[in-house]
C-alpha cells in the first residue's frame, strides 16, 4: 500500500505542476457558467432547463473524457520515452501498482471537476422538483418476440422473398432489432390491458407518447382504468402527454398493476408499447439523482482512463491516442450504423463484412455506451440505484483492474523505449 501511495504522489504532484487540473476546472467552471447565454430553448423554463442540465454536464464530461484519455495514453509511453520508465521498474515498486496509481490519479482528477461542475448546475437550476422512477410494461424480450413471429413473418404471403430465402439468423435478427417499433392498434371503442411492476414511490402517473419517426401525431379520446379508478384523457396537440393516476397506490416493494386503456376516439389508435407507454413513479429530490448520475459519469471516466494507460504501456502515444479515439467513436456510432443500414442491405460481401465488424463493435462497447446518467437527468427520470451499482463495480472496479494487470504485463516487454 505505501508504494502504491507513493506513486499516486507522485502522479498528483506531476498533474498540479502540469497544470492540468487547474485548467480543466478553469474551462468546466467557464463552460457551466457561460452556456446558458447561447442556449436556446422550445421558449418554456421547462426545455431551457432539460436542454441546460444535459448540455452543460454533457460538455464538461465531452472536454474531461478527450483530455484525460489524452494525457493517459502518454502516461506510460511518456516515461518509457524519457528513460523514466525503467528507473521506476528496477525499484522495488510492482508494476500493477504503477499502473493502478496513474488510473487512480487521473479518474481522481476527472471525479474532482465532474463535481465542482455539478455543482455548479445544482446551484443554476435550484430545485426542479423530484425524479420518477419509469416503468416500461411486462412484455416478452425481443429475441423471444422475434422466435414467436418467425413462422408467422414467413409464411405471410407479403413478405419479400429474399426475406424468405435468407437465413434464419439474419431474419431473427431482423425481427428482433424491429422489436421496439412494434405497433399494437386498439380499435375504436376497444381496450388493451398492460401489466407493470411497479415499485414503491410516491405519485404515479402514465406516460404516452404520440410521435414516430416520421413524427405524426395522433387524436386521442379514452380512459384509463386502474384498481377500479377511471381517469379520463384526451389530446390532440401534445407530443407528450402525462395523466395522473391517483387510483394507483404503489405498495411497499415491488406489484405487479393492471392498467386498461379504452380508446373511445372516432379513429383506431396505434401504440408502440416498448416506446410509447410508460408508468412514472415519483421518487426521491433532484440532488440525489445528480449524485448518482455523477458517480456513473466518474466510472466511465475511469474505464477510459485505464483503457488509456493500457494502450500506453505496450504503444507509442501517438498510436495510443489514435487507437483509444477510434475505438470510442466507433462504439458511438455502430448503433446508428446498424439502425440505418440493416441486413436487408447486406447484398454483397463488403457489406457483410463491414456490419459484422460493426455489429460486433456495438455488442462489446454496448454496456458502456448504452449508459446515459445525462438523458434521465435531464427529463426529470431516475438514474436507477441497481444500474448505479452495475456500473460501479464493472466500469470502476473490475474492467480497470483487468487493465492495470494487462499493462503490468506489457511494461517489461516495451521498456526499452523504441517507440
Amino acid at each position: 500500500m505505501r508504494k502504491f501511495l507513493s506513486i499516486v504522489a507522485l502522479e498528483m504532484k506531476s498533474a498540479v505542476r502540469s497544470g492540468m487540473s487547474a485548467t480543466l476546472s478553469v474551462l468546466a467552471v467557464l463552460w457551466m457558467l457561460a452556456l446558458p447565454l447561447f442556449l436556446k430553448g422550445d421558449g418554456t423554463a421547462e426545455g431551457a432547463r432539460e436542454l441546460y442540465i444535459r448540455f452543460s454536464l454533457g460538455g464538461v464530461f465531452v472536454l474531461l473524457a478527450v483530455s484525460l484519455l489524452s494525457s493517459a495514453t502518454g502516461a506510460v509511453a511518456g516515461e518509457r520515452r524519457a528513460k523514466r520508465l525503467q528507473l521506476t521498474l528496477v525499484r522495488p515498486v510492482g508494476r500493477f501498482a504503477v499502473a493502478l496509481g496513474k488510473v487512480a490519479v487521473h479518474a481522481f482528477v476527472g471525479s474532482a471537476i465532474l463535481a465542482l461542475a455539478a455543482a455548479v448546475l445544482a446551484v443554476k437550476v435550484g430545485d426542479p422538483g423530484v425524479c420518477s422512477h419509469v416503468v416500461s410494461p411486462v412484455l416478452p424480450s425481443p429475441a423471444q418476440e422475434a422466435k414467436d413471429m418467425y413462422e408467422a413473418f414467413i409464411s405471410d404471403p407479403s413478405t419479400p422473398m429474399e426475406i424468405k430465402r435468407a437465413k434464419k439468423s439474419v431474419v431473427m435478427r431482423i425481427l428482433t432489432q424491429r422489436a421496439a417499433d412494434h405497433y399494437q392498434s386498439v380499435p375504436t371503442n376497444g381496450s388493451v390491458r398492460w401489466s407493470f411492476k411497479v415499485p414503491a414511490g410516491g405519485e404515479t402517473s402514465v406516460r404516452m407518447r404520440f410521435t414516430n419517426q416520421f413524427d405524426l401525431r395522433q387524436d386521442l379520446l379514452g380512459e384509463f382504468i386502474c384498481d377500479g379508478t377511471r381517469q379520463a384523457v384526451s389530446n390532440m396537440t401534445q407530443a407528450v402527454l402525462k395523466v395522473p393516476l391517483p387510483g394507483l397506490r404503489p405498495a411497499a416493494g415491488s406489484r405487479v398493476r393492471e392498467l386498461e386503456f379504452r380508446n373511445l376516439g372516432g379513429n383506431a389508435l396505434m401504440l408502440r408499447p416498448r416506446k410509447d407507454i410508460n408508468l412514472l413513479v415519483a421518487s426521491d429530490g433532484f440532488l440525489w439523482n445528480l449524485v448518482r448520475a455523477w458517480l456513473e459519469l466518474s466510472a466511465i471516466l475511469t474505464l477510459l482512463v485505464a483503457a488509456g494507460v493500457f494502450l500506453s504501456a505496450g504503444l507509442s502515444r501517438p498510436v495510443a491516442l489514435f487507437v483509444a479515439l477510434a475505438v470510442l467513436l466507433t462504439g458511438e456510432v455502430s448503433p446508428s450504423v446498424i439502425s440505418q443500414y440493416p441486413d436487408e442491405l447486406e447484398s454483397g460481401t463488403v457489406d457483410r463484412i463491414g456490419l459484422a465488424l460493426t455489429r460486433f463493435s456495438a455488442e462489446v462497447t454496448r454496456p458502456f455506451s448504452s449508459i446515459s446518467p445525462l438523458e434521465s437527468l435531464s427529463r426529470g427520470e431516475c438514474v436507477e440505484r441497481d444500474e448505479v451499482i452495475r456500473v460501479l463495480l464493472v466500469d470502476f472496479a473490475a474492467i480497470p483492474v483487468l487493465f492495470c494487470l494487462l499493462a503490468a504485463f506489457l511494461m517489461p516487454r516495451k521498456a526499452d523505449g523504441n517507440d
